[in-house]
């Protein structure tokens, strides 16, 4: 070999050997350190994947209600985000009973399966599900399939659930009972993770924001 191709032999060999190195350097970048990631869309259980798709019907399904307790069945008609449902607590959900339904709704939505005892209470998804209850914490996101869980700021007794359906960056959406037009609706609504009123986390004015419950 003379030592020109040898020469030429040893510089291609120091560039593939260069080449190779960023190659796996780029592989081995660590993601940045302390944020959180949602999953895809594609590896979100498949239990999760059905509480999503009935929320998704939910708010575009015609849904039984009544305007007074002893009046005719109704059914609603969606439109875009929200799906009202008469404005007087009587639906389908709470079995037409007047009270509020956003626990009712979160476990429809759940299948009935591994829900509080007292699901029709909100704060039971936060105090009645153990380790499944999931404090807020601004590096940890929720996923699709898991229920929100606010207390109002006057009575920690009383609050609000509502289901995610999507997790995009740091906004969280989700749908959501006894809320939007009337506060009797089923509705779309989405959130700032990072939000820092009140105490942090997706802001609904005068409610703390207490963290979310994960579903079996």
């Amino acid at each position: 070999m003379s030592g020109n191709t040898s020469r030429f032999t040893s510089l291609a060999l120091s560039a593939l050997l260069a080449a190779g190195l960023a190659t796996g350097s780029a592989q081995a970048e660590p993601a940045e350190a302390g944020k959180a990631t949602a999953p895809s869309a594609s590896s979100v259980a498949p239990g999760r994947q059905q509480i999503v798709a009935r929320a998704d019907q939910a708010l575009t399904k015609p849904t039984k209600y009544k305007v007074t307790k002893n009046g005719s069945v109704r059914l609603s008609k969606p439109k875009g985000d929200n799906n009202y449902l008469g404005g007087r607590n009587l639906n389908e959900y709470n079995d037409y009973n007047g009270q509020q339904w956003c626990g009712h709704f979160a476990a429809a939505m759940w299948g009935k399966r591994g829900v509080p005892a007292k699901y029709q209470a909100s704060q039971q998804w936060r105090t009645g599900l153990g380790n499944r209850f999931h404090k807020y914490d601004v590096r940890r996101l929720p996923q699709p399939g898991d229920v929100l869980v606010w207390s109002d700021n006057a009575d920690v007794r009383f609050g609000h659930v509502g289901v995610v359906v999507a997790v995009r960056g740091r906004t969280v959406t989700t749908i959501e009972g006894n809320a939007g037009q009337g506060t009797d609706s089923v509705t779309r609504r989405s959130y700032d993770w990072n939000d820092t009123r009140n105490t942090g986390g997706p802001y609904i004015k005068n409610k703390k924001f207490q963290g979310f419950a994960s579903p079996k």
